[in-house]
């Protein structure tokens, strides 16, 4: 490489980190939810309002169990396809900008985080597919109606002490426990084994400001 080619990349590089953010918030939607952010959209806001200049994206994956609405794609394929997308997304920007704090919000995460894998639904490797590099940049991952849910982990929050339907084995530890809080209320029917759908929909208006407020302190 020459000294001029050498100089233009290293302008070019300066240039693209001078455009990183402090901060970066990924977002995905909960099953059956529109494209967008679903419930994780009221903490991504609120992440974004917090630190000046900090930006977001939404996961891209099919967010469906099998609806006409979305494809008729089945929950499994759809985990699937989510865990792989999300930690695609977070491997991409943590490439481009080593240097941002990322946080995570939305249930996909839940494997995407904490590996483990789910042979239920097709996830057969238990390895967490998210980078080293990007794994030591995530300061916090917030759950909400997170179906894996189990009771007695650390990070839980909410009223739950039942297994959502799709659990984690039981003795389940994520590695990254302590930048984890998940929310799950007893009424909610996937989380938990209650009968109030609505209840699935709410987390973010019940608990937005507390999880705000938790990705603060990290």
């Amino acid at each position: 490489m020459s000294l001029r080619a050498a100089s233009i990349f290293i302008l070019g590089a300066t240039l693209a980190a001078a455009q990183c953010p402090q901060v970066h918030v990924f977002g995905a939607r909960e099953t059956t939810a529109p494209p967008g952010y679903g419930t994780a959209g009221v903490v991504t806001n609120e992440v974004l309002a917090a630190y000046s200049g900090s930006t977001s994206e939404a996961i891209n994956y099919p967010a469906c169990g099998g609806q006409a609405s979305c494809g008729s794609v089945s929950y499994a394929s759809s985990v699937v396809q989510g865990v792989a997308a999300a930690a695609s997304q977070v491997n991409a920007f943590n490439s481009k900008c080593p240097n941002t704090v990322l946080v995570l919000g939305g249930q996909i995460f839940d494997d995407a985080y904490c590996g483990g894998g789910d042979t239920n639904e097709g996830l057969t490797s238990t390895a967490i597919p998210i980078s080293a590099a990007a794994l030591k940049k995530i300061a916090a991952a917030i759950f909400m109606g997170d179906p894996r849910h189990i009771p007695g982990l650390s990070y839980n929050v909410g009223t739950c002490q039942a297994s959502g339907f799709a659990p984690r084995p039981t003795g389940f530890q994520c590695p990254y426990a302590a930048n984890i809080q998940s929310y799950c209320d007893a009424a909610d029917p996937y989380c938990c084994n209650g009968s109030d759908a609505n209840t699935h929909q709410g987390y973010g208006t019940e608990y937005g400001t507390v999880a705000t407020n938790f990705v603060k302190t990290k």
